[in-house]
């Protein structure tokens, strides 16, 4: 596809009263006498007044989003480039009307950060900041690209044309794999919604900061859910009290809206949204309360579910879980964890390869278990037997307990007066049987 199919339409808009936003706009400006790419899906406009008092319905329309280009002003100042989107969860301070947001262009901000961070000049932050200021009632989707925050910062022209440089490289990016996300708690400067964006595919719209919370109610929750066109939403759990997790967790339930954490979304891969979340309720539908981890999964369009013997994968997590898990990263499939287990007998993968991954699954369990013990099948029956330390033994041979008994435990003999004991001599063979059918244990 050429740049003009995959980029929609931009509105770059920067004031005539504002240097940081001038001074990015004239470095675009000589970007795209060199670079024609951009040319046919980009329109320019110079406000007159500040950015934050525009009246948004009066905003030009020609266009599929917009993009301000504007400083970025701190009470604690510190070089920072910053992306956020508009609106005002509470009265309006600083432009626009109250009670109001405006629609997120949530992967254009996604794209932003992550080129952000490639062209940031030394001694500059990128970072997310959470929804604040005018103008509201804006048209389109839209955002603000910052650089700040003091006058050193904003007459930086080699900030300005690595902002520049970033907007024009996000302007041609295809953003349809971005996740859209809500975000909720944490501080003006969203730290961990940026590390998430940097990191995976969710991108952030509207971002409510804890101090904000108070304001939000169901009604808000929807139109901050619907300004972000969010799939699912992120707390910031740890920047909040129990009582308000709890009350936005009510919310997402109410209006069924997942919530991801930060392991969710670094496991997503290229998984398309909608099959995760199929994985995800079919997760929930076998086992109420688990938590689902991927492994090599780059599509999943039927998942299904698989069970293996429930004794021997206990078996083997008892001696070799880290090992276990890891190989599973070889299996197209999904293990679930939670509720006093690390990993389930339940499995869950594509139709198309449900018979196949049983029987390596169960082949991948044996094989552990023989590295460590002796195995063996009789009929449809996996046989283990083990040795295992036997203190009756030992102190009929008359070997005191202490530091003796774990010389023998770990496999090498001690002394006692003039005898030599060795560690077979205090062992005990225990055996197990676990069934397994005749198909799997091929």
């Amino acid at each position: 596809m050429t740049p003009k199919e995959q980029s929609p339409t931009t509105l770059l808009i920067s004031s005539r009263k504002d240097p940081a936003g001038s001074l990015i706009h004239e470095e675009l400006y000589s970007f795209l006498e060199d670079d024609k790419r951009a040319h046919s899906h980009i329109r320019h406009w110079h406000a007159e007044e500040r950015l934050i008092y525009l009246d948004g319905p009066s905003l030009p329309h020609d266009a599929d989003r917009i993009l301000f280009l504007s400083r970025h002003a701190s009470e604690r100042p510190r070089p920072v480039l910053t992306v956020h989107v508009t609106g005002n969860f509470g009265s309006a301070d600083y432009g626009g009307r109250p009670n109001t947001l405006t629609p997120a262009a949530t992967g254009l901000m996604h794209a932003l950060i992550n080129r952000l961070v490639i062209h940031a000049p030394e001694g500059y932050e990128v970072m997310y900041e959470a929804t604040h200021h005018g103008p509201t009632d804006i048209p389109l989707p839209s955002c603000f690209i910052e650089l700040g925050s003091t006058e050193k910062e904003w007459n930086d022209r080699i900030a300005a044309r690595a902002v520049a440089q970033a907007v024009l490289d996000a302007l041609l990016m295809d953003t349809s794999s971005v996740i859209p996300l809500a975000g909720f708690g944490g501080t003006h400067y969203a730290q961990r919604q940026t590390e998430i964006t940097k990191l995976t595919r969710g991108g952030f719209g509207h971002i409510m900061p804890t101090r904000d919370i108070p304001h939000l109610t169901d009604a808000l929750f929807q139109d901050i859910i619907s300004s972000t066109g969010a799939f699912a939403i992120y707390i910031d759990g740890k920047s909040m009290s129990g009582k308000e997790e709890r009350m936005i967790t009510g919310l997402a339930d109410k209006h069924t809206i997942p919530i991801l954490g930060h392991g969710d979304l670094m496991r997503l891969f290229d998984l398309p949204f909608s099959e995760y979340m199929s994985i995800r309720n079919l997760a929930e539908s076998l086992i109420p309360g688990s938590s689902i981890v991927l492994h090599t999964i780059l599509e999943m369009p039927a998942p299904v579910s698989l069970t293996i013997p429930g004794e021997l994968v206990d078996e083997v997590m008892k001696v070799a879980a880290e090992e276990f898990i890891s190989a599973l990263d070889s299996f197209p499939i999904v293990h679930m964890t939670g509720r006093g287990k690390a990993c389930h007998p339940v499995f869950i993968t594509d139709a198309a390869f449900s018979g196949r991954i049983s029987d390596e699954l169960i082949h991948l369990c044996v094989t552990l278990l023989q590295d460590r013990y002796t195995c063996s099948f009789e009929g449809d029956s996996l046989i283990i037997k083990k040795l295992r330390f036997d203190p009756k033994k030992a102190k009929n041979l008359g070997i005191p307990s202490g530091p003796l008994y774990s010389e023998l435990m770990a496999g090498k003999p001690v002394e006692v007066g003039d005898s030599v004991i060795y560690p077979e001599m205090v062992m005990t063979e225990t055996e197990k049987r676990i069934h397994i059918p005749q198909r799997q244990a091929r």
